[in-house]
């Protein structure tokens, strides 16, 4: 009876008709009726049958692979792309705090170009002189105590106001802009572009990974798994672009496009020549990343292992020692500049600004130590950070990403549940497949450089928040998309319910980000998050 009812439901022609027309009819009686509520209820049941078809094992969606997709494919894929970048870059302008409208301290990108074109490193406020009574002027208590003005979370040094975010987005984009248009480009734009690059360098990224090593792949995966890991990797810039997300995104953009260029240049088959070529544009955007948020920068360890990987089939001779030193080349360029930068404001070459941060804490004495009071910190902030259980409401948008007036965050895994999901990785046949595709030291330098970047961002900051989150999620989504792609490497048999839970799970990843988006609107403006209960109940 039961395998005639799944027969029924994957060959039966009415199928193809019933959950749209199911969808169609309760969409209908709910907008006819906004009053009755149970009219959403079964709106929400038809959405929801409507899913469990789509995804279904015998689904259509799971037939085409992405080694037998054509123009179809390539087109499904660019709309599907851009469906993504208008979900998640459209939002930016709702709230006033972000969008320009409120400026305050958000604007710095902006004044730091103006700056630049006058000739000057610092911001000339002209009341700088108000933190020159104070015995340390870091101390937050000490400052509230005097009751006397400052701007927040600039870096302060010698009687001077610096811009503590790093200065490549201002030279890649606030200041061409000035100059060209002669007005100031607003601060959340900027996070717009850099998005946009984000989510098309994953598709790019995993497509490519798909193409040569995951031949067998269905295309439905492909893209679920492209838009779950841009979504999750991006949704908090959604919610609050200026300033804070402008610098983690332009510095996820720039690592994203070096990843692509360095993972290219490894495992694509072509000339010598070309390969240094494109590690010369992996290494020029991963250098630049330093100069955008360095912890994000940190993924530049992943060039160990991919340098292992393309020099186990070379003979190591002078000739390939020089073309390596000049592929990073731009490293040692962009290490120059940056510190030179830094040498001029801090007269420390390696000081981009945090230690004279006013902020929340005096980070004066903030250092990376091994001490065991400090490895115990260390060790529990990042059990917290990746499996703190997250909070549950009764009321929209029901989940929450960290605690109010940020006190804890809550685990990546339990977060986006999806993650757990590369726990393939350790399956007999994943390990067999990435050994023989060469991704094995991939797949571990990815592991060991989230531990890095993580316990640095722990070191590194008064209390973690979930913008703190975005540092990594675009490496355990690059994790997981390898992970789950070597299941459908090689000889085997066919994974279609494999596949239907990757596409629920993805379109979970998908409805939590939007949740998580409400949860973060909702905590700066209690009518926005009505507005988004309100729009959420009339799809």
């Amino acid at each position: 009876m039961v395998s005639a009812v799944k027969g029924w439901i994957g060959a039966h022609p009415v199928a193809r008709w019933v959950y749209p027309a199911l969808v169609l009819g309760t969409a209908v009686l709910s907008l006819a009726s906004p009053l009755f509520k149970s009219g959403l209820v079964w709106l929400y049941i038809g959405v929801l049958a409507l899913i469990v078809y789509a995804f279904r094992p015998h689904s259509e969606l799971h037939r085409h692979t992405v080694a037998g997709s054509g123009r179809a494919m390539a087109v499904c894929t660019l709309l599907t792309a851009l469906a993504t970048m208008a979900a998640c870059v459209l939002p930016m302008g709702a709230l006033p705090i972000w969008n320009g409208e409120v400026p305050a301290h958000r604007n710095q990108y902006e004044l730091m170009a103006e700056a630049f074109l006058d000739g000057r490193l610092d911001f000339a406020y002209g009341d700088e002189d108000n933190l020159s009574g104070l015995k340390n002027p870091y101390d937050p208590y000490e400052r509230a105590d005097s009751g006397i003005f400052f701007h927040w979370d600039h870096a302060f040094y010698k009687g001077h106001y610096y811009m503590y975010f790093g200065v490549v987005p201002v030279l890649l984009l606030f200041l061409p802009y000035r100059v060209l248009t002669g007005q100031a480009l607003l601060t959340y734009h900027a996070t717009q572009v850099f998005t946009v690059f984000i989510i098309a360098g994953f598709f790019l990224l995993f497509r490519f990974l798909a193409r040569r090593f995951f031949r067998k792949m269905p295309c439905s995966v492909y893209l679920w798994l492209s838009v779950a890991v841009s979504v999750m990797s991006v949704w908090y810039a959604a919610a609050e672009p200026a300033l804070y997300c402008t610098a983690t995104t332009s510095a996820l953009a720039m690592e994203v496009w070096s990843l692509y260029f360095f993972i290219k240049a490894v495992y694509m088959p072509a000339g010598e020549n070309k390969q240094l070529f494109l590690a010369g544009v992996g290494a020029l955007l991963g250098a630049l990343a330093f100069g955008c948020r360095p912890s994000i920068a940190l993924a530049n360890l992943l060039v160990l292992p991919l340098l292992a990987v393309f020099l186990r089939e070379r003979k190591f001779t002078l000739k390939l020692l020089g073309k390596l030193a000049l592929a990073a080349l731009p490293y040692a360029v962009v290490a120059a500049g940056l510190m030179a930068y830094n040498y001029a404001r801090f007269d420390d070459p390696f000081e981009f600004g945090q230690a004279y941060q006013l902020t929340a804490a005096d980070q004066t004495n903030y250092r990376v130590s091994l001490d065991p009071a400090t490895l115990r910190s260390v060790a529990f902030q990042l059990g917290e950070s990746f499996f703190n259980i997250p909070r549950v409401s009764a009321s929209f948008p029901y989940i929450a990403p960290e605690g109010k007036a940020n006190t804890g965050v809550y685990g990546v895994f339990f977060n986006f549940p999806i993650l757990l999901l590369g726990l393939a990785v350790f399956s007999r046949k994943s390990r067999r497949e990435l050994r023989e595709a060469r991704l094995s030291p991939l797949m571990i330098g990815i592991a060991v450089t989230v531990f890095v970047i993580s316990a640095v961002d722990v070191m590194w900051t008064p209390f973690l928040v979930e913008r703190y989150h975005m540092d990594i999620y675009f490496l355990l989504g690059l994790s997981l998309f390898i992970a789950l792609g070597s299941r459908y490497a090689g000889e085997g048999p066919d994974n279609r319910r494999l596949s239907a839970v990757l596409s629920a799970m993805s379109l979970l990843t998908v409805v939590m980000s939007f949740l998580f988006y409400a949860y973060r609107a909702g905590y700066y403006d209690p009518k926005e998050l009505q507005a988004l209960g309100e729009l959420l109940g009339l799809l």
